[in-house]
This record gives C-alpha cells, structure tokens and sequence, in this order.
C-alpha cells in the first residue's frame, strides 16, 4: 500500500484474480524494515471480505488494527 498523492489514504490496487466477495488482510509493516514478511509485520486487520456493493475504501478506526474496528466506504 501506498500513499502517492499524499493524502493520507494509503491505496492498493488489488491483484489480478481478486474479486468482491473474496477475503482480503491488510497488514502494517515495519517501516524501518525494508522486507515485507510476516516477521517484519506489526499488525493486520482481521480476514475481511471484499464488499460486492461497489465500497472500495477500508478505514481502520485508531487502536483497532488487530480488533476488526475498520469499515468499508466509497472513494
């Protein structure tokens, strides 16, 4: 995930071969770590489902990284 433009939304663009309906885990790395594996994460969401209704934005609520406390909304 990345924040190109700088606006605070860090944007994915989902793989190839994902679709809505199909489970999807956001992790949070290490920023002082330049490997991206599952030793150098601090923490991911819960196994969510990506919405079929047209959402495409995820918005964790602070302190709830490893609690499921994000919902789903329109860019």
């Amino acid at each position: 995930m990345t924040d190109k433009d700088a606006d605070g939304i860090y944007e994915v663009n989902i793989p190839v071969g994902y679709k809505a309906g199909e489970n999807v885990i956001f992790c949070r790395m290490n920023p002082s770590s330049t490997a991206n594996s599952w030793s150098t994460k601090w923490n991911q969401t819960e196994d969510l489902v990506i919405p079929t209704d047209g959402k495409n934005l995820y918005t964790v609520k602070d302190g709830t990284w490893d609690k499921g406390g994000g919902s789903w909304s329109v860019k």
